[in-house]
């Protein structure tokens, strides 16, 4: 299909969900409760005089708010307290009085403090949320660290998760990198981009974790829990990755700047270099444009030896217009093009006789995006948000292209009220995704036709009663499906519901469950272009469905747990947080496919047996200064039919436990240093064994304040050059991919 019919459909689908939306919102406002949560909103506060940073924190936790802050720029700040009756506005004026620090609102509620010649907030990659608004966002979600990806110098988006106990990522090579969450592979996560889905896979896995050059990242969310308002065909959750608008990377005082950077990694004799050009026009308009290139050799493992086909260059062209706070309106317009182009092996043993042959390959994905946002700031009733995409992901190997176009409206609102003592925020909206796959050999398009189509609606209530947040709500979405002459259609509706308490002291509990539905399937799309006329349905032998209909792939996820936060516990002014919850996932019905492999055409297609994954995860952070520590651990048992599942392609693969320990020490103004230590423990399941690893990383960062505006960062990653491959890659210790030995990486940045 081309480009221009998408586009059109595009703005179709726009004005239909519109209608719906509007509709919709014109039953939800009926005026029989009162206002509540406004920045004008009078409330009580009781904070005490002392340390800036903790007023704050508790500040937030009072009001509900998202506050977001560089923690270099409360170091050595007090404040005179908070005590009495205040709005949001004047308690935060009163608590930053003589701090040289003030708030800027944005247009979703969140709340950044900047210098007070603010010209831009620059908290690019040390942007620290000091707590959680809970009415605005969902169970079961967490920030990762901005300043670790940048301390780690991450290279590309995979690399962004390579030290969370919950992710893996294996592979070696580039083009065969996979992600899986809590053991489950990251097809079958809702995975956006500004709001952008990353679409289907183009072939294996190829095209369906994104492309994007992680110096753009201003925040990446990952949720293990569905919610109606988080997308569809979340089975596992989703990640969720936002770029930075060009007010983030601006200086205070300066309305224009520039920055370059230039990097290199001794494993693949890589260099990194790249730009940006940013500018602040008026009080309101602003304009980024990134470009950056990164060219790498093979890279060599733990015993020297180079990996056959991991040698390629990827390229990164990103431009966004950003008009933040116009009268309560904000507008962001984005376009991107990312190519990874190499000559590459897939994710086959390494030790196999096809993988020692690497092949040309490039994927390319262009993307547009617009996104606007309406918050009067005196009617709680209205947080509105619309977010429309374009984007084309292609694949080119040997004589074939793989292609996807895709499109997605997503509009909704969040109305904020009062029934009695309980304070809500009730999101309702629609949704629509549209992606149609092609496949060229030799030049010539296959005939048969790949389309998929979903239609949600959502409603989610957020309600809070004194210490008590309940969240429930459900989306409705009608799926329409089309592989050539097999068309799948069929409707669900994905209730959810979840519980959070505070029992005092710092103590608090929370229960919550949740349902996925979608009917996209794991086939990728090189496959599905060669599916015979009269594929058959549910006709593989010993499966649970066999000789029945096709039913869309449904997730049921159960997490529950007990956190504990409290600040001054161990040190004066430290804030003290850990979790420990225990999780469940059942994914049943996966849309699996007769044949696609090595050239063979698709001749069926059948629901696989349930997958699940159930385990426990422990979290404990402490932030002092100058020191903060962040230790996680992660235990799951991935099964199918009562055994452990081995590596399977886009589906699921079990993973050893698993510890991730990030320590931070800020030494002075100018120096910070890091450790970071990844251990994975063996795997000995049924016919599983695969060995573990210990990997040791260390990282240095100096911002000389003689020369304004420039960084060295040093990481050393796997410093004992440990030989190892990741238990998230096809094989066996003798024949999966090894990872990378040591890698020194040596980066400098100067902002001008």
């Amino acid at each position: 299909m081309k480009p221009t019919t998408q586009k059109n459909r595009l703005w179709r689908a726009l004005a239909l969900h519109s209608g719906l939306l509007v509709t919709a919102g014109s039953l939800a406002l009926a005026p029989t409760v009162s206002f509540a949560e406004t920045a004008s909103a009078v409330q009580s506060y009781q904070i005490p005089a002392g340390n800036l940073s903790t007023a704050l924190a508790d500040f937030a936790k009072t009001s509900g708010l998202l506050l977001s802050v560089d923690g270099a720029l409360l170091e050595g700040k007090t404040t005179q307290g908070l005590n009495g009756q205040f709005s949001v506005k004047q308690g935060l004026n009163q608590l930053l009085q003589g701090s040289q620090l003030k708030a800027h609102f944005d247009g979703d509620k969140r709340v950044t403090i900047n210098s007070k010649d603010y010209a831009g907030d620059n908290v690019l990659s040390t942007i620290e949320v000091t707590t959680d608004s809970k009415l605005n966002r969902s169970f079961e979600s967490r920030d990762l660290s901005l300043n670790e990806i940048e301390r780690f110098q991450a290279k590309d988006q995979a690399e962004v998760f390579k030290n969370d106990s919950s992710i893996q990522v294996g592979g070696g090579s580039p083009a065969a990198e996979r992600l899986y969450l809590r053991g489950i592979e990251g097809s079958n996560l809702n995975v956006t981009l500004d709001g952008a889905s990353q679409g289907m896979n183009l072939f294996q896995h190829r095209g369906n974790i994104g492309s994007l050059d992680p110096d753009l990242l201003k925040q990446v969310e990952v949720q293990t829990l569905p919610s109606a308002d988080q997308g569809p065909g979340a089975l596992a959750g989703s990640i969720r990755f936002e770029t930075v608008d060009a007010q983030d990377m601006l200086d205070p005082g300066e309305s224009i700047g520039a920055s370059l950077k230039a990097g290199y990694n001794s494993v693949d004799e890589g260099w990194k270099k790249g730009g940006s050009a940013y500018g602040q026009f008026g009080e309101h308009a602003g304009l980024l444009v990134h470009y950056s290139d990164y060219d790498y050799s093979e890279y060599k493992d733990g015993n020297g030896d180079k990996i056959n086909g991991s040698n390629g260059e990827k390229k990164d062209l990103f431009a966004k217009f950003s008009l933040l706070d116009l009268e309560d309106n904000s507008l962001r317009v984005s376009a991107e093009n990312y190519t990874d182009e190499g000559l590459y092996t897939g994710d086959w043993d390494y030790t196999s006789s096809k993988a020692a042959v690497p092949t040309h390959q490039k994927t390319e994905r262009t993307t547009y995006i617009v996104d606007h946002r309406y918050t009067p700031e005196n009617n709680p009733w209205i947080d509105w948000k619309i977010n429309a995409y374009w984007s084309e992901n292609s694949l080119k190997r040997e004589t074939s292209k793989m292609q996807s176009d895709g499109l997605g409206v997503n509009l909704r609102n969040i109305s904020r009220f009062d029934i009695g003592q309980t304070n809500h925020a009730l999101t309702f909206g629609a949704d629509y995704t549209e992606e149609d796959g092609h496949v060229w050999n030799d030049g010539q398009e296959n005939n048969t036709h790949v389309s998929v189509k979903t239609q949600g609606l959502y409603l989610q209530d957020r309600m809070q009663a004194g210490p008590v947040l309940v969240s429930f709500g459900a989306r409705f979405d009608d799926f329409d499906t089309r592989y050539g002459n097999t068309r799948l259609t069929d409707t669900a509706i994905s209730p959810n519901v979840g519980l959070d308490a505070e029992f005092g002291y710092g103590l608090s509990g929370f229960a919550s469950y949740g349902e996925a539905n979608r009917m996209t399937g794991i086939v990728p799309i090189g496959w599905l272009a060669d599916t015979v006329d009269n594929a058959t349905i549910n006709q593989q032998p010993g499966k649970d469905r066999y000789g029945k209909s096709l039913k869309p792939e449904k997730s049921e996820t159960t997490e529950y747990g007990l956190r504990f936060e409290k600040t001054n516990l161990i040190t004066a002014n430290d804030r003290f947080k850990t979790q420990a919850s225990l999780f469940d996932t059942r994914i049943e019905n996966l849309i699996a496919q007769i044949g696609g492999q090595r050239g063979l055409p698709v001749t069926g297609f059948y629901n696989e047996d349930p997958i699940t994954t159930k385990g426990y995860e422990i979290r404990v952070d402490w932030w002092t200064d100058p020191f903060d520590t962040h230790l996680s651990f992660t235990h799951a048992d991935t099964e199918q039919n009562g055994e452990a599942v081995a590596f399977t392609r886009r589906m699921a693969a079990s993973m050893g436990d698993t510890i991730a320990w990030d320590n931070l020490w800020r030494v002075t103004s100018d120096i910070s240093l890091g450790y970071t230590l990844k251990y994975v423990a063996d795997l000995k399941r049924d016919d599983i064994d695969r060995s573990g690893y210990t990997l040791h990383n260390a990282q240095l960062q100096w911002q000389p304040h003689q020369l304004k505006g420039l960084e060295i960062a040093l990481a050393v990653n796997n410093i004992f050059n440990e030989q190892y491959s990741s238990q998230a890659s096809s094989g066996d210790d003798d024949s999966a991919t090894p990872e990378p030995g040591r890698d020194i990486r040596i980066e400098a940045s100067y902002r001008f």
